[in-house]
């Protein structure tokens, strides 16, 4: 009668659980890794859609101070409801709602991924305004900066995280310098 090795209990080493575990922990830190460029997609798509709605919004008619009488007469009359609104506005109405739905489910996505991570003990590491620490934090490079104390992280440019006891990923940061005077 042969053997049969799969229905055989394999004994393991310690040596050979513990390369195990070590080798598992790798392959989660590769997995955590590129989990975070979809994060950092998600932070440029977020920033992208607050700064296309905050460039609509300041090019809606009444909103620019320097506007002439007539501009605010015609914008007047078309949030009267009295008065058929023109196709252009409905446009611009459709458009700003595009723009804010669209920042809106964004929104919702990038908070949703960075609760799953929250859930499996991943952070992000705060460095705008903190001291900069070498530790957690990689330099890209110095501002003059007269409104900051010296060493002080003044722009987060990739943000950091941290997963259980380490560093996951280093913060990139640009830090304070006094100015040349000081």
């Amino acid at each position: 009668m042969p053997l049969d090795l799969a229905s055989q209990p394999m004994t393991r080493s310690p040596r050979d659980l513990a390369n195990q575990k070590i080798q598992l922990r790798k392959q989660q830190e590769t997995l955590l890794r590129d989990l975070l460029t979809v994060v950092d997609a998600l932070d440029r798509a977020v920033e992208h859609w607050y700064q296309a709605e905050a460039t609509h919004q300041s090019a809606q008619p009444g909103s620019s101070p320097a506007m002439t009488w007539w501009q605010r007469w015609r914008h007047w009359l078309s949030l009267c409801p009295l008065i058929a609104s023109s196709p252009q506005s409905d446009q611009s109405a459709t458009l700003a709602e595009v723009v804010t739905s669209a920042r809106q489910g964004i929104d919702m996505i990038q908070t949703s991924m960075l609760t799953v991570l929250s859930q499996h003990q991943i952070v992000p590491i705060p460095s705008q305004g903190q001291p900069f620490d070498p530790t957690q934090m990689h330099a890209l490079g110095q501002r003059v900066d007269a409104n900051c104390d010296p060493n002080i992280v003044v722009q987060e440019v990739v943000r950091g995280y941290r997963w259980q006891d380490r560093v996951l990923r280093e913060a990139q940061v640009i830090v304070a310098v006094p100015p040349v005077g000081e």
